[in-house]
């Protein structure tokens, strides 16, 4: 279920990369106040728009697979994005603008000291909480869509799969094989959660 996701995040890590890699070229004489604002803005800007396309994708792919009737769009993956998410504990749009506060007030840090390793250290530590946000929310967008595809194809119960190989977490463990109602799926509880649901008849 998750195999066409790891694919697109392997591209949009790429882009991560090369993306803080072009602002860790830049010179301190570069990066002032105003031009910080602008470059980390810009930037995210960017990440952002990447991420949208690569969950529009993967939405796609991941309602299709589950044999969805209808259709998944723009506005359905913005709607999954902009819910409260309970594993990462944030609001998607407000973290995002929080790590781009954060990046330039260190990368400002950083340049009233001249200190080149605390900003090339700072932009290693962002572009890894980047990905690991988008990856997150790639997980959170293939479930959302999986899920309405059942939904439209009239499915009322599913059943929780776990990798049950002795690795998964407690929860995961307790919910393998429970069948739930479509309407009331407990939500996940851990970051890189790979359990899945499938159609299931009502125990």
């Amino acid at each position: 279920m998750y195999r066409h996701l790891d694919l697109i995040l392997a591209d949009v890590k790429k882009s991560i990369r090369r993306e803080f890699n072009n602002l860790g070229g830049m010179g301190f004489d570069e990066l002032n106040v105003v031009n910080t604002r602008k470059v980390t803005q810009s930037m995210f800007d960017r990440l952002l728009a990447g991420n949208d396309a690569a969950y529009l994708k993967v939405a796609k792919k991941a309602y299709r697979a589950a044999g969805g009737t209808g259709k998944v769009d723009e506005e359905f993956v913005g709607d999954t994005l902009s819910a409260f998410n309970l594993v990462t504990g944030y609001l998607y749009f407000k973290e995002t603008e929080r790590k781009r506060l954060r990046l330039s007030e260190q990368i400002l840090t950083a340049r009233e000291y001249d200190d080149r390793l605390t900003f090339n250290a700072s932009l290693r530590k962002t572009a890894n909480l980047w990905y690991t946000q988008t990856a997150q929310y790639g997980v959170d967008i293939v479930d959302a869509a999986t899920l309405k595809a059942y939904k439209d194809r009239g499915i009322e119960y599913v059943k929780w799969i776990s990798k049950d190989d002795g690795k998964e977490c407690a929860d995961c463990g307790d919910r393998h094989g429970k069948v739930f109602k479509i309407t009331d799926v407990p939500a996940k509880t851990h970051y890189g959660c790979r359990c899945y649901l499938k159609p299931a008849e009502k125990e």
